[in-house]
């Protein structure tokens, strides 16, 4: 399932170079100049962003998360941003994560800014925090932006985690369920093939064909294997390709009950991020393009693009949502209220955070309606297996009798 819901936001380091060359070295709220740094603000050349340096290890979502909401406390404070980072990598336990504190530390010390040394730490922080970053710099709210971002990144874990728990259960039922009808193959069914053949008695069609079935995948059960393997490979290829994703993001746009649950988490999650990238202060253009590559959907990135687009020409975004199958009903004309009202950012949070929250639900009772199906299902094949089986058996005990 493609659920927008469940998605890693992209990388654009290159992106945030640009910006970070763009706005210079701001001010930090409640923090000292770093060593080396002047006073003023720096002209736009001057303040080139730092090469890329090489990666040493990368750094989980959850990592990232605790370095955010550790750095905004912080800084929140009155601590310094390169005190607070020497801090953080004195207590990280991961090599990987204290070598990137470290990098930034150093950084800072060199004279660069808190933006410039994230997108120098190439594919360890992702656009969404370097530009967010940025514009936090800029207007000398960095601790509120790090606290926004923060929660949005810890409500997107959670999320995640929710997900999970949520689909766990089919999982695990449905491999349980493997694991029975692989059992009855291989070791069940060729004892009650030999008692069939010993007794010389005909059998049911139906249990010729299952005894058959069940003797021709224990001879060629690598060859089951391969091919299985084969198909795994060919989907997950599929998948990768723009075409696959294409196909598979309709499929999940189109049935019946997976399209609402797919509508509400995917533009919920697109509407919470765009909101907080607005209420930092960044421009609403590179909001859409930073949330047209935090998607995975090939649809909801379309939907940025289309936005995008209508903004050059000097539209409203909401006008791009008119024909859209990403956009649940309802959203459009909130989003249209709020461009009209001057009320964006707020709107786009408020209305993220319900899209979201209903997507969860939704997804939850899709589930519970899967459970009893997947059961129901299971009891259908085991059971018509056992009778198939069994009942031959009795008309050899009735026969036996007399």
């Amino acid at each position: 399932m493609s659920v927008a819901a469940p998605t890693d936001l992209a990388a654009n380091a290159s992106a945030g170079d640009a910006r970070a060359a763009a706005f210079g070295p701001p001010a930090r709220a409640g923090a000292a100049p770093p060593p080396g740094a002047d006073a003023g603000p720096k002209p736009p050349e001057a303040a080139a962003a730092a090469p890329p340096r090489a990666v040493g290890g990368a750094i989980t979502k959850r990592e990232q998360v605790m370095f955010i909401t550790q750095l905004a406390i912080m800084t929140r404070s009155g601590v310094d941003v390169a005190d607070a980072l020497r801090s953080i990598s004195a207590r990280a336990k991961r090599p990987a994560l204290r070598a990137a504190m470290e990098e930034l530390h150093e950084l800072l010390q060199e004279g660069k800014c808190l933006s410039q040394a994230l997108a120098a730490q190439a594919g360890r922080f992702d656009g969404v925090v370097i530009a967010s970053v940025t514009a936090g710099e800029a207007s000398g709210t960095l601790p509120e932006v790090l606290g926004r971002l923060g929660g949005l990144m810890r409500d997107e874990l959670r999320t995640k985690a929710a997900l999970r728990s949520v689909l766990s259960y089919p999982i695990v039922l449905t491999v349980v369920t493997f694991g029975v009808l692989t059992g009855m193959v291989f070791f069940v069914l060729p004892q009650f093939a030999g008692i069939y053949e010993s007794s010389r008695a005909p059998t049911p069609v139906v249990t010729k064909l299952l005894l058959n079935g069940s003797s021709l995948l224990r001879a060629y059960w690598w060859l089951v294997a391969l091919a299985a393997a084969g198909t795994c490979v060919a989907f997950w290829q599929v998948g990768r390709s723009t075409s696959g994703r294409r196909f598979f993001d309709n499929l999940c746009y189109s049935l019946p009950l997976l399209s609402s649950v797919c509508r509400s988490l995917s533009i919920g999650r697109a509407f919470r991020l765009q909101g907080v990238l607005l209420d930092s202060g960044v421009p609403l253009l590179e909001v859409l393009e930073l949330t047209q590559q935090a998607s995975r959907s090939t649809l909801m990135r379309e939907l940025n693009h289309d936005m995008q687009q209508a903004v050059l020409v000097g539209k409203n975004m909401s006008s791009a949502m008119i024909n859209s199958r990403c956009v649940p009903d309802g959203a459009l004309e909130m989003v249209a209220t709020a461009e009209s009202n001057g009320q964006l950012a707020p709107v786009l949070q408020t209305v993220g955070e319900f899209f979201e929250g209903e997507g969860e639900q939704q997804l939850k009772e899709l589930v519970k309606l899967a459970e009893p199906i997947i059961i129901v299902l299971l009891g259908i094949v085991v059971g018509g297996i056992v009778l198939a089986v069994m009942l031959p058996m009795l008309d050899l005990s009735s026969a036996g009798g007399r």
